[in-house]
């Protein structure tokens, strides 16, 4: 069988997790377009302001925001390939021992990562485009323009491929590295290993990370302006991501150890969320950055209109990129822990007991997730209702999306979680 047929067939074979990639995917690009219709549309944006001199011309806001958020994009879409193919790592060592060569074990992933990202493709610029006439239509409303809300550029279209190329042509380095550089031992050994080694070159202690947080806390509540409070919750969310990666997991660890030994449940889950924890601190801390920083932003321009709403929905979207991404990787984990929960089963523990571990685990990783950053969100609300004017109904729209977002994101995440450990579990020990 040809290379091409057999990275096919194994496609096909794992379904489940190809979907779930190529959908994260296709979200990615649909953002993408989305944020290039707002570069490109003439409707939506005001012309640079040029001076004598090149260098001093100065781009709006709204641009500038759109840019960055596509880079964000860009960082998304790596993410979730490094990790995907950090997911295939036994069929990588099971090809290498059946004698498969370098050449062939990279193009059998360039093969699968090329299909995916064209189909992905495809479903995002669709996607994106009914999205980007919805926002169209809502941004021409809110600065009261009459235009076609249903005009695409054509140069949108173009700088996504572009795009798009760019980041694939990035992957395909990354995945002949990944083959090049690990050997079959590491490939066996990568999805069964819960063992999270500390990489840290300067190994501080664990309070300067709460220092780190309460310091961001507290700069907001000592002196505040719009501009200014972007640094201190910069500062505060990545004593968060911090926090999450070394000091919760010893919290737990103690917790366990001492006061719920003798809970089945809760020993358990504590000793997921522990590893999930660490697996997904970088995503969490990013979560909690974005979330307080883009707020800030959005507080800063609003007096702008255009560049106002260009923010909210920057807001929105990066915050279901990110959930999207925790999804995703919190649900590929879980795959990896089927075996343990049929162990669980074997020794003892009901459906029931199993489905309570599980909702325990995620309900904790999202009240960490959810709990930590709306401190410095509802302390950077209530200093710019006081300093700055702005209103309740902006307070009450900033926190409802940020609300309702984490609560479907963990509801979505419990259900995947449970359908993908316990679907083998469920016709055997259902009514036990």
């Amino acid at each position: 069988m040809g290379n091409f047929k057999f990275s096919m067939r194994m496609l096909k074979k794992e379904y489940k997790k190809s979907l779930v990639y190529t959908l994260t995917l296709a979200l990615v690009t649909a953002v993408t377009f989305l944020f290039f219709n707002i570069i490109d549309n003439p409707h939506l944006m005001d012309a640079p302001q040029q001076t004598s001199q090149w260098f001093y011309t100065q781009m709006p806001f709204s641009t500038m925001l759109s840019f960055l958020i596509i880079v964000f994009c860009a960082f998304m879409i790596v993410f979730a390939n490094n990790f995907y193919v950090s997911r295939k790592t036994d069929e990588i060592a099971i090809m290498t021992m059946s004698g498969s060569t370098f050449i062939n074990v990279t193009l059998y992933l360039i093969y699968q990562n090329i299909l995916m990202t064209f189909i992905a493709f495809i479903i995002g610029v669709i996607l994106g485009s009914g999205i980007s006439m919805c926002v169209n239509q809502f941004i021409y409303s809110y600065i009261h323009y009459q235009g076609a809300f249903f005009y695409i550029p054509m140069n949108a279209i173009f700088d996504t491929i572009i795009c798009i190329l760019a980041i694939l042509f990035g992957q395909l380095v990354y995945t002949s590295g990944f083959v090049y550089r690990k050997d079959i031992s590491y490939l066996l050994s990568q999805e069964k290993t819960n063992i999270s080694q500390d990489e840290r070159i300067f190994k501080f202690p664990s309070w300067i990370y709460i220092v780190i947080y309460l310091f961001g806390v507290v700069s907001l509540v000592m002196s505040y302006n719009s501009v200014s409070a972007i640094f201190p919750c910069f500062i505060g969310s990545m004593g968060i991501g911090c926090m999450i990666k070394y000091n919760f997991p010893k919290l737990f660890h103690i917790m366990k150890s001492k006061k719920w030994l003798a809970d089945k449940l809760k020993l358990i889950s504590l000793s997921n969320l522990y590893y999930s924890l660490r697996r997904a601190y970088i995503l969490v801390g990013l979560y909690a950055v974005s979330s307080s920083v883009m707020i800030a932003i959005m507080i800063m321009q609003k007096d702008n209109p255009r560049e106002l709403i260009t923010a909210f929905i920057g807001f929105i979207v990066v915050t279901i990129l990110i959930l999207a991404s925790i999804i995703y990787k919190y649900v590929m984990e879980a795959t990896t822990r089927k075996l343990f929960y049929y162990n669980l089963y074997k020794m003892g523990y009901t459906y029931r007991q199993l489905k309570a571990i599980i909702k325990q685990e995620v309900t904790y990783f999202y009240s960490l997730l959810f709990g930590l950053p709306m401190v410095i969100i509802i302390l950077s609300l209530i200093q710019a209702y006081l300093h700055q004017d702005i209103t309740i109904h902006f307070m009450i729209m900033i926190l409802a999306v940020q609300i309702i977002s984490d609560i479907v994101a963990c509801v979505f995440t419990y259900i995947a979680y449970k359908k993908n450990v316990l679907k083998v579990l469920e016709e055997g020990v259902r009514y036990e």
